[in-house]
């Protein structure tokens, strides 16, 4: 009896610490904050879409220094741990799942390319993982679950302000070139319906392939036309080759372009070719701005990096802060990504270098469009 006695206790006491250490490790004892949060980062850090991988793990890398420095994320250490997606869904979904079961990351930033950010949703949901996408925009996020948030506005939302103010301005025959990808495709449908719901007409619209280099054909075509504008939906590089080309054949109108052309490389590219284009900043960000804040991040990334930085930094630089700011709150009794998206959904406004704005009941963003234009050279608010 004795030592069955023995052996009863013995198995009890295993029982109890078996239970102790489960309920630990499910986080029923929050009053026990974790040493550190790991927060993945997915970018395109090689492939075609490597330079605004590289830009966004800058950005990443000098928020997450700063905000070491000053403790402003709270008791709970966060941990960074960056991936490379190569611009490639399946790449995308290898790099998250690695993040999870090796990482245990709470809180995965990403991706600059919005088929990777797709592809990433249904992971997030599955896994209950926050996804915090800096620049995806395209309009099928918005339905991607309640884990998938951005701080990009839909391509539905720029398309349509572009849109309205061409039209508001008089420009009611208008030709469209768009790159034949998920981005230009979506944001030129957008813009075309939108034309044609405000007694618009798209004189023509033509798809080009993302290595196109010569245009001048369907630009003689746009020629024939007569449109009242040219809007082109594409990134910066194969926008400053349409515009150097149309100007050379003679085509004087108002042309329209995207977010994505506001980077030094297109004003170096495309040279005088690009004085009067309009386009929308859908960030908000400014890097001549005379906020404090701005001027601290701009001065602190040309001297940490030797550049000045752009709407892929200042995106990439406000997610990071505001998962910061996002564990600085819950953290500390919640450590979890339920907690996190919680938090997402009922925030406050978030004062970013893009302006201030919080998340709609799909995680879209919320923050206004603002126009810009490049004048004597350089990128300036439009008058």
């Amino acid at each position: 009896m004795k030592k069955r006695g023995w052996i009863i206790l013995v198995g009890l006491g295993l029982l109890i610490a078996g239970g102790l250490w489960f309920a630990s490790t499910r986080g029923w004892f929050s009053s026990r904050a974790p040493n550190e949060l790991t927060v993945g980062v997915i970018l395109p850090l090689s492939g075609d879409a490597a330079s605004y991988g590289e830009k966004g793990r800058r950005a990443v890398e000098m928020a997450r220094d700063l905000a070491a420095q000053s403790n402003s994320c709270g008791p709970v250490p966060l941990r960074v741990v960056f991936e490379d997606s190569a611009a490639s869904p399946a790449t995308g979904i290898a790099a998250f799942r690695k993040l999870r079961s090796s990482d245990g990351a709470t809180v995965v930033i990403g991706d600059v390319v919005s088929a990777v950010t797709l592809a990433l949703a249904p992971l997030a949901e599955e896994g209950h993982t926050v996804l915090l996408s800096p620049t995806s925009s395209a309009p099928a996020i918005t339905n991607a679950g309640p884990y998938t948030f951005r701080i990009w506005p839909s391509d539905l939302a720029e398309g349509t302000a572009v849109a309205e103010l061409a039209t508001s301005r008089g420009l009611r025959r208008i030709a469209v070139m768009h790159m034949n990808n998920d981005y230009g495709t979506a944001i030129a449908g957008i813009f075309e319906r939108t034309v044609r719901a405000r007694r618009g007409e798209i004189v023509l619209s033509a798809a080009y392939n993302p290595d196109t280099t010569e245009f001048r054909s369907t630009l003689t075509r746009i020629r024939a036309a007569r449109p009242d504008a040219i809007y082109i939906a594409g990134y910066f590089a194969d926008t400053a080759v349409i515009v150097r080309q149309a100007r050379a054949l003679g085509i004087d109108v108002q042309l329209l372009g995207t977010t994505a052309i506001e980077d030094e490389g297109f004003l170096q590219s495309a040279g005088s070719a690009a004085e009067g284009i309009i386009y929308p900043l859908a960030t908000g960000f400014d890097a001549a701005s005379t906020d404090p804040a701005v001027v601290r991040f701009v001065t602190g990334f040309r001297q940490r990096f030797g550049a000045t930085p752009g709407w892929v930094e200042a995106a990439h630089y406000d997610a990071f802060n505001l998962v910061c700011r996002a564990t600085a709150a819950v953290a500390p009794n919640d450590p979890s990504s339920d907690a996190i998206r919680r938090y997402f959904e009922g925030m406050p406004p978030f004062q970013g270098l893009g302006g201030t704005f919080s998340f709609d009941r799909n995680g879209d963003v919320v923050k206004p469009i603002v126009f810009r234009t490049v004048r004597d050279g350089r990128f300036a608010a439009l008058r």
